[in-house]
């Protein structure tokens, strides 16, 4: 079990008196570029999908009599889960460390969970209908986004699409446009703080994003996305949430934050996956 112990920090307030320095990670990303459900409980949700009705040509005076039965059939099942993070802090730790040690741990709570969310729904990528990237160890090219965009509108998906690039995959693309200025225009106050961080560009059609929360494999390769909002969703169940318990034996304290939530791909075909070579610049 690891504890946080005096020994953890007390090299840095003998003399200098600085706020700790926390795991550098990205805020959520990809809630806010998702179909959002919410519910209490933990059931699985079902998401259904209607039969799709088919217009034709009628003549004057002609009842029309062939109606579309109006049947429901299962599209996805969201099924929830808790995720927690802890941190345990001595007395000691809290007595001597100059800054809010609980407050500094709520937060840091706070940030893995966010990024757990985050990491679970980019992982949903290589779940989406099609890879039209150029391939493993090959690097990220325009033209195989434009493949993407295009194949997604021909499948009829509703509403504006989004890109959420491998930062080096984003660099890439970059350097192929002739590393030029940052002159597209930003979404404004319509996005909001998370948006801003993440947002470099629109063009070709869709409104592009990186994010470092997609992983890279070992072979040094990334799976970007392609979507429109509804092919993925983020079923939310419980909020965040901060609980404190005392262990007076172990003269410590207990932090735990939970959530609940689901994630998963719910039109396919509205979405393709990018594979490509997301090598560290050299």
């Amino acid at each position: 079990m690891a504890i946080t112990k005096l020994t953890d920090i007390s090299s840095y307030i003998n003399t200098i008196f600085e706020d700790s320095l926390f795991v550098a990670r990205e805020e959520n990303l990809m809630v806010q570029l998702v179909h959002n459900y919410t519910a209490k409980g933990f059931m699985a949700r079902v998401v259904p999908i209607r039969a799709q009705a088919t217009a034709y040509s009628v003549s004057d005076g002609v009842d029309y009599s062939n109606p579309t039965t109006g049947s429901k059939s299962t599209q996805a099942t969201l099924t929830p889960g808790e995720v927690i993070a802890q941190y345990l802090l001595t007395d000691q730790n809290m007595e001597t460390s100059p800054e809010d040690e609980q407050g500094a741990a709520a937060f840091e709570c706070g940030s893995a969970i966010a990024t757990k969310i985050d990491v679970d729904l980019v992982t949903l990528f290589s779940s989406l209908a099609i890879d039209l990237g150029p391939g493993a160890a090959a690097e990220a090219d325009l033209q195989s986004f434009a493949d993407c965009i295009a194949t997604i509108h021909t499948a009829h998906s509703r509403g504006g699409l989004n890109i959420v690039a491998h930062p080096y995959h984003w660099h890439d693309i970059w350097t192929q446009l002739g590393q030029p200025a940052a002159t597209y225009d930003f979404l404004g106050e319509i996005a909001n703080k998370a948006m801003r961080d993440y947002f470099v560009g629109m063009f070709i059609g869709a409104k592009w994003y990186a994010s470092a929360n997609i992983a890279v494999d070992a072979s040094d390769d990334a799976v970007s996305g392609v979507f429109a909002r509804d092919a993925i969703g983020f079923d939310s169940r419980r909020a965040p949430r901060m609980e404190a318990e005392r262990d007076a034996s172990l003269r410590a304290t207990e932090l735990n934050m939970t959530a609940g939530y689901a994630v998963g791909v719910i039109r396919s075909e509205w979405g393709a996956y990018y594979t490509a070579d997301a090598s560290a610049p050299s």
